[in-house]
């Protein structure tokens, strides 16, 4: 068990400083986005003992989305939920991310090959730590402040 703690904080320093940034939209790709599949990553075992559930992340999530006409009901766009947990006595360690993306047609520059591949269009994410008692509501909170991110890009984006 010990193990897993360093290589944990070095995982979360590679995570975090670039979590800073904040979450940005590349060339206006969320315009005219209207319709996304809605996915959540399977949640591990750390994540249950720690009360990060779908649901309660769904619920948090889905009062922030209201805020803009998207609808979750399948589309070449992918909306993507990722936790995951690590569990100690005193504390509870999460990595939440959102990214959204679709699969499409990229021409590679170097061979001028096209090949099918995975188009980040948003991403933003995070690392939190907090007592095993209230986090799963830090999760969910971050979860919503992640999805208001992207709410304001999307708008940005669709005027």
């Amino acid at each position: 068990m010990k193990s897993r703690i360093p290589a944990f904080l070095v995982l979360a320093a590679l995570l975090v400083a670039p979590s800073l940034a904040g979450s940005q939209t590349i060339d206006n790709k969320l315009r005219d986005v209207k319709r996304m599949a809605l996915t959540f990553e399977p949640f591990d075992a750390d994540s249950v003992k720690c009360g990060v559930s779908e649901g309660q992340l769904t619920n948090a999530m889905g009062r922030e989305a209201k805020a803009i006409p998207i609808r979750f009901d399948g589309s070449i766009y992918v909306f993507q939920v990722r936790v995951a947990t690590l569990a100690q006595p005193a504390i509870c360690f999460t990595s939440a991310d959102i990214a959204v993306y679709r699969f499409d047609k990229v021409r590679l520059t170097g061979d001028k090959r096209d090949l099918h591949a995975k188009v980040i269009i948003w991403e933003n994410g995070t690392i939190l730590g907090s007592g095993p008692q209230t986090h799963g509501r830090d999760v969910a909170r971050t979860m919503a402040d992640l999805m208001k991110d992207f709410i304001e890009d999307w708008r940005e984006d669709n005027g």
